[in-house]
């Protein structure tokens, strides 16, 4: 039976291919006849006969290659479209419509005919291409993607994201089906292939602000078959105002690592940087957000002719932008009244409790009136599904959000849009307004460090201090408000499902900066605007905006913050501070590079609540204890070779809660108890120092140290009078040998350790903190082959993440780790499974696996078949297991040593920028850039130093 199926498939593959045979020479030959194409002439449809015997003729020489590649037995499943395509021939009968054309001159009638063939054919291609290729839809765009177990809402978008993508990876389903046309037909595979597919090509996809352009174009992005498809991909937003450099510096820093020097070359040199990366390669590049045909102009030089199937992906609001760039448009769809009921029906309903049956039944009815009016704009129906999710009991809000859309004109969609915000800002309590306000400060696009945010509106003194919460707190939740509200967007999570950074659409921005402005709160200072006095100066330029001549005359009692983003480099010292300036709370010059030290000024702003600098050389003589007011302060150096060198006595402020500086910064801990620092990053700890008191800092919550030089054990001893400390972190440097302080913080949740090389052994010590919840093990913090956990540990860890090891064996069970709900293996270059036991683990939620072994992939998906049969039919979360698409070559068993830090010259820098938190992010670049410096130019002595460094080290902890 077997045989006679594979008998009738032959047959029909072979009438398939004699179908299209006979096609191809009535298109190629009867068509072309000279006396056909006069009667055409004559009817004035030769151009259009043409046009579709060319396009015709493209599409039959493709499915003749398809069909002899399915003959070939490199493709299977496809018999129904093989007899769609027998039947083609017979079902158009060419032959005799050529005859009416020549009796009767129905021109007409051919040329339709041949059109609805062409359409018919597209459609059997694209059921081709949907069969071809079996790429794994459990491969994630990136790290921090990879993370979120609910991912964005994405409804309406699905059959989108397919035609995109398959109009985009084109080139890699086609690529075997491109060989059968080389060899067999040399000439029409340049002309079909070459240049009209293998071409660089531009797809834009244009819609209005809010309707979905940027959420379908990343879930795009980050396919699967996407991922597959390109060498490289580099993403980067343009916005209304585009800034050449920074979009360039954005492309080039998704492809190679860079640092802050970069900024000291021009946007030629940057942009031959980039052009060098893409020559020869496969590239995506998407450009989010593009406003005029001048910034195409600007960056399309750039981007090489590869003739490899390279495309730039755009997304535009302007319809006349978009043609500009290419004939190729994708129009983004409103939503349907189904999908938008599906949208509203999960934020508002699905989660919300209501008084009672009727209560929910009446709103129901309300929804529905709601939902109809709305216009198709996602953002729309977020928005008032944040509004009234957030006020369900009160039935006047309802009403007067049905009443509002009423009163619009349906198909004036800016209107809308505009009066949904409006709506939805008026229904903001009083305590959150300046919060949202304050996002107006931002440049549009912009990714904003949730800590950041809220230190930022601590020190503005927006918060309400409530019982039994820090004004942190209460500022998280305050941003949690906005976010449930659909004003805020979440950007990217950390392990532990906090939310590491936030955004908002910048049709939401329109309305906090003109909320802000017209309360004179805010003015914007870039090539659009001129210079005003209000509380928060946004300085968005390429210099520094704030003179004698610009704001010598102002009043001091107008202007309270300053906030930088424009980003070139300062080479020497000028003015900076003004009489206007002199009652500042807020001076965030993070963006702005100073090359010799900072304004000694700066220290007579005594009203300073947050100071964030970015400089280089000596702050020795900055007073820095004048500042006596200051909650934050956060310096670096925007230059890896030049470490700063800062006063050590800066932790004696009185009022400091959080202090960020480089880990090569020292700072001495301070003789008296201060008890308002919560926040201590980082704090560097030599063999030559004393034995620094922690309990000089009781309430401590989170804490880096950077270790230099061999410690005793007993080194951080009082480590344990840290009863508040809810977050340690460890990186080691230059240490012959690390070991863990003898005690640690008692209530201590997060614990991570980089560059420590202990042997698993120490597993031990750390198991049994009583409270660890989130553990996290970088770049060889423990290494050898094997990991046998005690039986008494990790008690309440619900995360754990293990990145770069040399560990082979893992030896544990489900008891070991009880409560473990989420698993992160990154580069563990030589593990081939993940423990079988941990099947039984019924809160495991998620399995993350970047740069593993095919063979670990394996055992984590047996892992969650097995745990679905093992929990069926019992309140159980299904265990997700998720690949990250980076392109990694994995090392042979035997050659190990050899390799591992070639692997990791190769990681993608994209996914571990997007998943570290921002106090963490410096540190992991810096491990990045090591590694990818060698890969972009190192010799092949600075290679085998950092392999003899690793492997050194390595050595030590496998023989203690």
């Amino acid at each position: 039976m077997a045989l006679d199926a594979v008998t009738r498939e032959l047959k029909l593959n072979r009438m398939a291919l004699d179908a299209v045979t006979s096609l191809i020479k009535i298109v190629e030959q009867d068509l072309m006849e000279p006396k056909l194409l006069s009667i055409f002439d004559a009817g004035g449809m030769k151009v259009w006969l043409l046009q579709t015997i060319e396009l015709l003729s493209a599409k039959l020489c493709f499915l003749q290659a398809f069909l002899e590649e399915r003959c070939e037995g490199k493709m299977h499943n496809g018999w129904f479209f093989e007899y769609k395509v027998a039947g083609i021939y017979d079902e158009y009968e060419i032959k005799s419509k050529l005859g009416l054309v020549y009796s009767e001159a129905k021109c007409e009638h051919l040329l339709r005919t041949l059109k609805e063939m062409v359409r018919e054919i597209e459609d059997v291609e694209e059921g081709f291409l949907m069969i071809k290729e079996g790429i794994d839809e459990g491969v994630w765009d990136t790290y921090q993607s990879a993370l979120e177990l609910e991912n964005e809402v994405i409804v309406g978008f699905h059959i989108d994201i397919k035609t995109i993508v398959n109009r985009l990876c084109y080139s890699h389903f086609m690529r075997s089906v491109f060989t059968i046309l080389r060899k067999t037909n040399i000439h029409k595979f340049r002309k079909y292939v070459e240049n009209p597919v293998l071409k660089l090509q531009v797809m834009p996809l244009v819609g209005e602000g809010g309707i979905g352009k940027t959420t379908l174009a990343k879930r795009v992005y980050g396919h699967p078959t996407t991922i597959a498809s390109f060498d490289i991909r580099a993403r980067v937003v343009l916005s209304q105002v585009p800034n050449l450099k920074e979009i360039l510096i954005g492309l080039l820093s998704c492809i190679l690592h860079i640092t802050s020097e970069i900024y000291t070359l021009d946007d030629a040199q940057i942009g031959e940087q980039l052009c060098t990366s893409l020559m020869g390669k496969k590239y995506l590049i998407f450009l989010d957000d593009i406003w005029t045909t001048a910034a195409w102009d600007a960056i399309k030089g750039y981007f090489p002719e590869n003739f490899s199937g390279s495309r730039i992906l755009v997304t535009t609001r302007f319809t006349k932008v978009a043609k500009y760039l290419s004939a190729d448009l994708y129009h983004v769809k409103y939503q349907t009244l189904e999908n938008r009921w599906e949208l509203f029906y999960g934020k508002v309903f699905r989660q919300s409790q209501f008084v009672d049956y009727e209560d929910k039944l009446s709103k129901l009815r309300i929804a529905e009136r709601i939902v109809y009016g709305c216009s198709g704009l996602p953002l729309e129906v977020v928005v008032i599904a944040g509004l009234l999710a957030v006020n369900k009991e009160s039935v006047e809000i309802w009403r007067d959000v049905e009443d509002t859309l009423d009163g619009v004109d349906r198909y004036d969609n800016e209107d809308r849009i505009s009066k949904i915000l409006s709506l939805s800002y008026n229904y903001l309590p009083p305590h959150l307004k300046p919060c949202f306000h304050y996002f107006g400060v931002f440049p549009e696009d912009n990714v904003i460090p949730v800590k950041k945010l809220i230190n930022l509106w601590v020190a503005e003194g927006f918060l309400m201090p409530l019982e039994n919460m820090s004004l942190e707190e209460v500022a998280e939740s305050y941003l949690h408000d906005l976010i449930n509200r659909g004003l805020v967007q979440i950007n990217e999570l950390s392990i532990d499902g906090r939310v590491n950074s936030c955004k908002v659409h910048d049709r939401v921005l329109e309305v906090c900066v003109r909320q802000a402005i017209n309360g004179n709160a805010l003015c914007i200072i870039n090539d659009n605007h001129d210079p005003n006095a209000s509380h928060w100066l946004s300085c968005q330029t390429s210099h520094w905006p704030i003179t004698q001549a610009s704001y010598g005359n102002f009043s001091p009692y107008k202007i309270f913050s300053v906030l930088s983003f424009g980003k070139d480099v300062y080479h020497t010292k000028c003015r900076l501070v003004y009489p206007c300036l002199k009652l500042l709370r807020v001076l965030d010059l993070s963006f702005v590079k100073w090359s010799r030290g900072m304004p000694s000024e700066i220290t007579d702003l005594v009203h300073l609540r947050y100071l964030a600098l970015s400089t280089i050389g000596s702050l020795y003589k900055l007073r820095f204890f004048k500042l006596k007011n200051l909650l934050t302060l956060i310096v670096t150096s925007w230059m890896e070779k030049c470490p700063l060198k800062l006063p050590c006595d800066i932790l004696g402020l009185p009022q400091l809660r959080h202090l960020h500086v480089d880990k090569r910064c020292s700072q001495y801990l301070p003789c008296l108890v201060k008890n308002n620092l919560q926040t201590l990053y980082w704090l560097k700890v030599a063999s030559s120092d004393e034995k620094p008191n922690f309990g000089m800092l009781p309430n401590l919550i989170e804490l880096g140290i950077c270790i230099e030089g061999q410690l005793a054990n007993s080194h951080l001893g009082s480590l344990v009078h840290l009863h508040l400390l809810e977050k340690l972190k460890f990186e080691v440097r230059r240490v012959e040998r690390f070991c863990l302080p003898t005690g640690f913080p008692p209530n201590l949740k997060k614990l991570t350790l980089r560059y420590t090389y202990l042997p698993w052994k120490e597993m031990d010590t750390i198991g049994k903190l009583p409270h660890l919840e989130v553990l996290k093990l970088k770049d060889f913090a423990f290494c050898g082959p094997t990991w046998k956990p005690s039986e008494q540990g990790f008690r309440e860890l619900k995360a754990l993440l293990i990145s770069r090891s040399n560990l082979k064996h893992w030896d544990a069970s489900s008891n070991h780790f009880p409560v473990l709900e989420l698993l992160v293996l990154r580069y563990c270059w030589e593990l081939k499974q993940i423990p079988i036991n941990f099947e039984n683990i019924g809160t495991l939620k998620l399995i993350v696996l970047e740069g593993c072994y095919s063979s670990l992939v394996t055992s984590a998906k047996h892992i969650s078949s097995a745990k679905k049969l093992w929990f069926e039919g019992k309140a159980n979360c299904p265990l997700l297991v998720r690949k990250v698409g980076t392109k990694v070559e994995l090392p042979n068993d035997e050659s190990f040593e050899e390799e591992i830090v070639v692997n990791s010259e190769e990681e993608n820098v994209e996914s571990v920028k997007s998943f570290e938190e921002e106090s963490e992010k410096s540190s992991e670049e810096e491990s990045v850039g090591r590694y990818k410096e060698l890969s972009v130019g190192s010799s092949d002595q600075e290679s085998l130093k950092a392999r003899k460094r690793v492997m050194k080290n390595l050595k030590k902890c496998q023989n203690p």
